[in-house]
């Protein structure tokens, strides 16, 4: 064994001591029950394509208008994309970001020469296996940014290029749609948000932690009253974020987009934040629940028909606890959007299905028919999990599932 192989090997087995002593802490037991390591299988056999559960996940849902709209970019830009990655994720000197980084490429099974063309094909290959119509909406990613708007390369993490994202969903317009991400602080913030919307994008990207955007800020109103004009939503993160490291966690504070639905702009928050704690703006800043004042937000009057919520990871380890409450809020479920946050169903450590059955949300005999989808296609696995999740008779609404005409044709 070389140096880098140990190395390897110790720092992913202390990774899974922490991350065991992590989840027992949690309720949870360790796993992985599948391995560390997609398989990345190809051409879904036929006892998948004709398992009866196969054909219950996509009952009475018309595929045309499923829009995943929560899905990522990846690569290293080998392929004159644009595509940009801190070069720290190569270096043994930040072995988190090391790591972080083998666990996306593997997840989206990106091969170590034409990274980016190898993950667009990777997505393509999936989706030609998804029923007719079914499409993946493309998260461009801007630079972490000052205060000016000026792109701090140094402290970013990756960066995908909007020009980028468009060009993929326009080669495959069959199986892709594309968001894009744009800076409010950016002196050409107005005219980046008027391209990409004659571009074809359907929302904008936000990661507000990672990309040193406040939205509470008052720099964002003008960049707010042109989303408003355009009729275009934010796609924002909310709550904690550990999968980009960096930036402000007090920028995802779910409170503070609060600016953004004063000006009439719609806004989904990702994954109903249902990771972390954040400060309670509104009762002496004590700490609470993230998933708290997402729900405030969902119960404000004012906000019915601004605020929503995207079910994308709620299906990760970390964030698998609130599944039960969003059940049990119908009231909600025709404002709960679906997305994968692909690659990470891809990651095979994130998701236990034994554990989601365990806590009573699957069928025991459901187990073996998701564990085998999901290492041949983890955008149909993360879908058929969703559509499987049942506690005393609740389940995600069909609504939540069919998102097209929330993005295509919003309402007026």
């Amino acid at each position: 064994m070389d140096r880098r192989q140990f190395l390897t090997k110790s720092i992913l087995g202390s990774t899974a001591l922490v991350a065991a002593s992590a989840l027992s802490v949690t309720g949870y037991r360790f796993w992985p029950e599948s391995g560390l390591t997609n398989p990345c299988l190809t051409g879904l056999p036929n006892d998948l394509k004709n398992h009866p559960l196969m054909a219950k996940i996509w009952s009475d849902i018309d595929s045309s208008q499923v829009w995943d709209c929560h899905a990522h970019m990846i690569g290293t830009g080998d392929g004159n994309s644009g595509v940009w990655f801190n070069p720290s994720m190569n270096s043994w000197s930040h072995p988190i970001l090391k790591i972080q980084k083998h666990f996306y490429m593997n997840g989206g099974c990106i091969a170590d020469q034409n990274s980016d063309v190898s993950y667009v094909e990777r997505m393509v290959a999936l989706s030609t296996e998804m029923p007719h119509g079914y499409k993946t909406m493309l998260f461009a990613f801007d630079w972490l940014r000052d205060g000016q708007g000026v792109a701090d390369k140094e402290r970013s993490i990756f960066y995908i290029p909007n020009d980028y994202a468009a060009s993929v969903a326009k080669q495959y317009p069959q199986y892709f749609e594309w968001a894009a991400s744009i800076h409010p602080y950016r002196a050409d913030a107005l005219h980046e948000l008027e391209k990409a919307h004659n571009n074809g994008a359907r929302a904008i990207k936000w990661l507000p932690s990672s990309m040193g955007i406040d939205p509470a800020s008052t720099k964002c109103s003008k960049f707010y009253q042109k989303l408003h004009d355009l009729n275009m939503p934010i796609i924002s993160h909310a709550g904690r974020e550990d999968a980009v490291l960096g930036g402000n966690q007090a920028h995802g504070n779910p409170l503070r987009i609060r600016r953004a639905l004063d000006a009439g702009v719609r806004v989904v928050l990702a994954h109903c934040a249902s990771h972390g704690n954040d400060e309670d703006l509104d009762n002496g800043n004590k700490s609470v629940k993230s998933f708290d004042l997402f729900s405030r937000l969902m119960d404000t009057p004012a906000y019915n028909n601004l605020v929503f919520g995207d079910i994308s990871a709620i299906a990760l380890f970390f964030n698998a606890w609130a599944i039960k409450p969003l059940l049990a809020r119908t009231d909600w479920h025709q404002r709960l959007i679906n997305g994968s946050d692909y690659p990470l169903p891809g990651i095979l450590p994130l998701i236990s299905i034994k554990e989601l059955a365990h806590m009573g949300l699957l069928q025991k005999e459901q187990v073996p028919f998701l564990q085998d989808l999901r290492n041949y296609n983890p955008l149909m696995f993360d879908f058929a999990t969703k559509r499987l999740i049942n506690f005393k008779g609740n389940v995600f609404a069909k609504s939540i599932f069919e998102t097209r005409n929330f993005f295509e044709k919003p309402p007026a």
